[in-house]
């Protein structure tokens, strides 16, 4: 299915298929339990917004985009999630409540489709298409953990203010995960530790595009972010101010100099979530670390 080190995917005590379906499972609860009309603090985005986008409708999604640059053999053309996003909410933004849930809960059937299916026990380590460029298919699924925890993170005030710990702590593994091999495409020869209370992870990316992803055992040593899951996930994705959370130390950082050799990665993906942000942070925490 996958060359060696390919991340989460080739890890023998890592239940990527269980994890992905779980995070699926605890967003659609929270969907479920919320009001689609409620804003959310995405400005102009309401939760039925948030949960059209990932859905699918008339037998296309996110997913279905993926699927086709495998089987095209093109992973090189990134997609545009902006436009599809667009597109999708023009189309179905004013879908009745049951309808949204629906395509909501289609997304999931096709998931778990898939990672049950031959095409991803064959190629699931074979690059296809994404938002960030070509990555490994299971990679990609597996990083839409991630993705529904911050839109937990987004909607989370439209229902009782907090985001289930399960979405959390998938979406610190996925991040990690991805992040490792964002790190190895751009040949960075690195080790680093998203070190979340909640879920400690750490990454070794190889300048030959091998990645290993693990989890923190012990006493964590060498570059790592640390702090809670929530901070880590909103800081990644620009949903926060990665300088102020460190400046109030609800985020530690640990051999800055360590950290800094992933710039590489956010000049190089444009489609990185909060990639503006985080490359002004990276300045802005070299100047204060060097003072």
């Amino acid at each position: 299915m996958a060359s060696p080190q390919q991340g989460l995917i080739d890890h023998d005590d890592y239940d990527l298929a269980g994890v992905v379906l779980e995070s699926w499972d605890a967003f659609l609860g929270l969907v479920d339990a919320a009001d689609l009309s409620a804003s959310t603090r995405l400005k102009g985005w309401t939760v039925r917004d948030i949960a059209v986008h990932l859905g699918t409708w008339d037998g296309e999604s996110a997913l279905t985009s993926v699927l086709a640059s495998l089987r095209s053999g093109d992973a090189d053309t990134a997609l545009d999630p902006d436009a599809f996003n667009r597109g999708v909410v023009a189309a179905h933004g004013d879908a009745d409540d049951a309808a949204v849930r629906e395509a909501l809960a289609a997304s999931r059937a096709d998931v778990a489709e898939l990672l049950k299916s031959e095409e991803a026990r064959e190629r699931g380590g074979d690059p296809v298409s994404s938002v960030l460029g070509p990555m490994p298919l299971l990679t990609v699924v597996h990083a839409g953990c991630y993705e529904l925890a911050v839109h937990a993170l987004d909607i989370a005030d439209a229902v009782d203010g907090t985001c289930p710990s399960v979405l959390l702590r998938h979406g610190v593994a996925a991040l990690t995960d991805s992040t490792g091999c964002l790190a190895a495409r751009e040949g960075i020869d690195a080790t680093i530790g998203i070190n979340a209370k909640e879920a400690p992870w750490t990454f070794t990316a190889h300048a030959d595009g091998r990645w290993s992803t693990d989890r923190i055992d012990g006493d964590p040593h060498g570059p790592r972010v640390s702090g809670s899951a929530q901070d880590l996930l909103e800081a990644s994705a620009g949903r926060a101010d990665p300088v102020r959370l460190v400046t109030l130390r609800h985020l530690k950082i640990k051999h800055l100099g360590g950290l800094l050799a992933l710039t590489p990665i956010i000049d190089q993906v444009p489609g990185l979530p909060g990639g503006r942000t985080l490359k002004s942070a990276a300045k802005s925490l070299g100047s204060l670390f060097n003072r």
